[in-house]
C-alpha cells in the first residue's frame, strides 16, 4: 500500500472537551503523530486564529463574500419512514413518521409569490407560514390524521431537522440558512454571528410534548445524524467582534484588526454553549489538535461536532477543527470530513479527508489523507463516499477547463495505517495497469451509490453510461461493465443485489426513471423506464433523498413515491402542477422479467384559481394509506385509490 504524504499545509486543530460529563475519554499525548498532533502551545494557538482574523481576503472569497450576501407506544404494520444513506445511521429531516404521529416542522423559507392564472387577475396570498411543529396522530385505516398538539417556536427559530426514537424528540435549531453543504462553506464570515441548538422533547404523551432540555451554540448549523442514542450535530463557527473587518483589501484594515485583537485571549474567540441561561465555552484548546505541516491558510473557521447522548443530553461532549472543510459523510462507525486544500499545481484541487471513529461521545482522530479532485460540490455528494469492513470508497472529480477533456473521475480506496494515524491508499483508478477513465470525455459525474463490493457511477454529457465497478479486491478494482441510455440518473436506489433503480433526468427534460438489472455487472441491462412530464419538470427527491419513499415487499411487490413538479411535455412550457407519483416493482426477484408499474398519482387539490408550487415534499406509506406533506399540508389517499384525496389535516 502507499502511504500518502501532505500536499499542503494549514492549521487544523481536533478539540475534544467534555461539556457536560467527564465520560469522554483524554487523548494520549505520546501517540503516534500523523496530520494532526495534540496542541502544545495555546498561545500559538491563539495567536493562528488572530493571525487568520487579520489576514488579507483572497480575491475567491470577495467573491464569496458577494455571493453569499420513534414516539412511545407500539406502532403496527408496514409504514415507512425517512430514507437514510446508511441502514444504522438515521438522518434528521422535518418532517418524521413513527408509526402513530406524524411531527411537521415549519420550512426553513417562505412563499415569494403566485402567478395570477389571468392578466390583470387579482395576486392570491399564500396561508401563513406556521411558527410550530405539528404533531398528527394517523389513522392508517381510515386514511386520515388528526393534530393533536404544537410545539411553538420563536419567529427568528428555524427548524433544520428532527430525531424521533422511543418518548423522545430531537429538534435541531438554527437562524439562518445557507443552503447545500459544499464550495460555498471555504468561505468565512458568513457564520457570523449565527446561532444552533438543539432542544430535547418528552413525547411519552404526543399531546402534551414536554421541553427537556435546550442548548444554544454559537455558530451555523451544517448537518446531523444519529447512531443508536447519540445524535451528532456539525456546525461551523468564525468568531465574530464587532468592528472587525471580515474581509481585509488594505493594510489599514489590517492594522484596525490587530488593534481589535490586542486585548482579547483565546476563550473569547472560541464558539460557547448556553444551557438554562449559563454561557460556558464549547471547546478546551489544551484538548486540541493542529496539523503537523506548515500552514498557508490560516482560516479563523471552526468546524465543530457535538455528540448528544439522548436519554442524558446534558452529558453532550464536542469535537471541533479550524479549516475550510466542506463536506461530510458519517457510517454506522465514523464521521469523515473532506477539506479544499491548496493546489499544488495549476488546474489541480486537492482535497485532504479527515477520519474520527463514532462510539457514542467519544470522538477519536485516526487519521487523515490528500487525494486529487473535489468530492463534495453540494447536494447528495455524500453518495461519492462509502465504508466497507473499514475502509473508505470515494469518487472525486477533477476539473481542467483548460483542457480539450475537461474533467476525470477518480476512484479511491484508503483505510487506516496499522502503525500511524493515518490513511493509507490502498488503490486508485484509473492507474498504470488499468488505464481505462471513468466516464467519457466531458462527462460529468451524477449518481453514485455504493453497495456491497460494487460501485455503480453514472457519468452524462449527451447519453448515460451506468459504469458497473468492481471491489471485491481492493487492491485491484476495475470497471467490470458500463449501460448507455438516453438521459441520466442522479439518484440510485438498491431494490435487490440484482437490480438498481435510477432516477435522473429524461434527454427531453422530463423526469426520468430507469430499472436496471445489474444481476451480471459486466454487462448491465435496462429493464424499463418511465418518464414524467417534459422540460423544466424536476423532482426534489433528485436532489434530496428524503423526498424518496421505498416500501419494500408487500405481497412480493415493492412500491415507491416520488414528488414531482411536471410542465407540459409538448415544450409549450406549461405548468400542470405538483404530484407525489406512485410506482410499484414487479417480479423484482426475476431481474429479468422484472418490470416498472405506475400506480397513478396523489394530487391534492390547488390553491384558488391557479397551481401553486410546493417548496417541500414528503411522504410515508403505512399499509395502505399514503401520507403525502406538501409544505406543512398533510394530505392521505389509500395506494390502489390515489385520486381520491383526504386533507388537508
Amino acid at each position: 500500500m502507499m502511504r500518502l504524504t501532505a500536499i499542503f499545509s494549514g492549521l487544523v486543530f481536533l478539540a475534544l472537551a467534555g461539556c457536560g460529563s467527564s465520560s469522554t475519554d483524554t487523548p494520549d499525548p505520546d501517540q503516534p503523530v500523523g496530520l494532526l498532533s495534540l496542541v502544545s502551545d495555546t498561545a500559538a494557538f491563539e495567536a493562528s486564529i488572530k493571525d487568520g482574523l487579520t489576514a488579507m481576503s483572497s480575491g475567491e472569497q470577495l467573491a464569496l463574500a458577494d455571493a453569499a450576501a420513534s414516539a412511545g407506544g407500539s406502532p403496527t404494520g408496514n409504514f415507512t419512514g425517512t430514507y437514510t444513506q446508511e441502514l444504522n445511521v438515521d438522518e434528521f429531516d422535518a418532517v418524521r413518521y413513527d408509526g402513530e404521529h406524524l411531527y411537521v416542522a415549519p420550512r426553513r423559507y417562505f412563499h415569494c409569490c403566485f402567478l395570477a392564472a389571468v392578466s390583470g387577475a387579482p395576486i392570491i396570498e399564500p396561508p401563513p407560514i406556521e411558527r410550530s411543529i405539528r404533531i398528527l396522530a394517523t389513522d392508517p385505516a381510515s386514511g386520515s390524521a388528526d393534530l393533536v398538539s404544537e410545539i411553538p417556536l420563536e419567529d427568528d427559530i428555524s427548524v433544520q431537522g428532527m430525531f424521533t426514537t422511543g418518548d423522545k424528540m430531537v429538534a435541531l435549531t438554527g437562524q439562518s440558512v445557507f443552503g447545500s453543504f459544499g464550495e460555498l462553506w471555504a468561505d468565512i464570515a458568513i457564520w457570523a454571528p449565527e446561532k444552533l441548538g438543539f432542544r430535547v422533547y418528552d413525547v411519552s404523551d404526543a399531546g402534551n410534548p414536554a421541553l427537556e432540555f435546550d442548548a444554544i451554540i454559537d455558530g451555523v448549523f451544517v448537518e446531523s445524524r444519529r447512531i443508536g442514542n447519540t445524535v451528532y450535530i456539525v456546525s461551523r463557527y468564525t468568531p465574530w467582534i464587532e468592528g472587525l473587518n471580515y474581509y481585509i483589501t488594505t493594510p489599514a484594515q489590517q492594522a484596525e484588526n490587530r488593534a481589535l485583537l490586542a486585548n482579547m485571549t483565546l476563550n473569547d474567540l472560541l464558539p460557547k454553549v448556553t444551557v438554562a441561561g449559563e454561557t460556558r465555552p464549547l471547546v478546551a484548546p489544551e484538548r486540541c489538535y493542529v496539523t503537523t505541516d506548515a500552514d498557508t491558510t490560516n482560516l479563523p473557521v471552526i468546524t465543530s461536532i457535538t455528540a448528544i447522548p439522548i436519554d442524558n443530553p446534558s452529558a453532550f461532549s464536542t469535537t471541533c477543527y479550524k479549516e475550510n472543510a466542506y463536506g461530510v459523510y458519517v457510517s454506522e462507525n465514523a464521521l469523515y470530513f473532506t477539506e479544499l486544500r491548496p493546489a499544488t499545481a495549476v488546474n489541480q484541487d486537492v482535497t485532504r479527508v479527515h477520519k474520527f471513529a463514532l462510539a457514542a461521545t467519544n470522538i477519536r482522530y485516526r487519521g487523515s489523507a490528500d487525494i486529487t479532485g473535489t468530492v463534495w460540490r453540494g447536494g447528495q455528494a455524500d453518495f461519492r463516499m462509502s465504508e466497507h469492513n473499514g475502509d473508505l470508497r470515494l469518487l472525486s472529480s477533477q476539473f481542467d477547463r483548460n483542457n480539450e477533456d475537461f474533467v476525470d473521475h477518480y476512484l479511491y480506496i484508503l483505510r487506516e495505517s496499522s502503525t500511524r494515524p493515518d490513511l493509507d491508499v490502498v488503490s486508485t483508478l484509473p492507474n498504470d495497469s488499468r488505464p481505462e477513465e471513468i466516464g467519457k470525455p466531458n462527462e460529468a459525474l451524477y449518481g453514485v451509490r455504493f453497495l456491497g463490493d460494487v460501485a455503480y457511477a453514472v457519468t452524462f454529457q449527451q447519453i448515460d453510461p451506468l459504469y458497473a465497478i468492481d471491489l471485491s479486491n481492493q487492491a485491484d478494482p476495475f470497471i467490470a461493465g458500463e449501460l448507455e441510455v438516453t438521459g441520466f440518473s442522479d439518484f440510485l436506489h438498491p431494490v435487490t443485489d440484482d437490480l438498481l433503480l435510477g432516477l435522473g433526468a429524461d434527454a427531453t427534460g422530463g423526469v426520468k426513471l430507469e430499472l436496471f438489472d445489474v444481476s451480471n455487472i459486466a454487462q448491465p441491462l435496462s429493464r424499463g423506464s418511465a418518464v414524467l412530464g417534459g422540460r423544466g419538470s424536476y423532482s426534489e427527491a433528485r436532489w434530496d433523498r428524503h423526498a424518496f419513499t421505498y416500501q419494500a415487499d408487500v405481497d412480493g411487490i415493492d412500491r415507491f413515491a416520488i414528488p414531482a413538479q411536471i410542465f407540459a411535455s409538448d415544450g409549450s412550457w406549461q405548468y400542470l402542477g405538483a404530484s407525489l407519483y406512485l410506482f410499484e416493482i414487479l417480479d423484482k426477484n426475476l431481474p429479468a422479467v422484472a418490470a416498472l408499474n405506475s400506480v397513478g398519482s396523489i394530487s391534492p387539490p390547488s390553491i384558488g384559481s391557479t397551481h401553486d408550487w410546493v417548496q417541500r415534499s414528503r411522504s410515508f406509506v403505512h399499509d395502505d394509506t399514503v401520507y403525502y406533506i406538501r409544505d406543512e399540508d398533510v394530505w392521505a389517499a389509500f395506494w390502489q385509490s390515489p385520486s381520491i384525496v383526504n386533507g388537508p389535516f
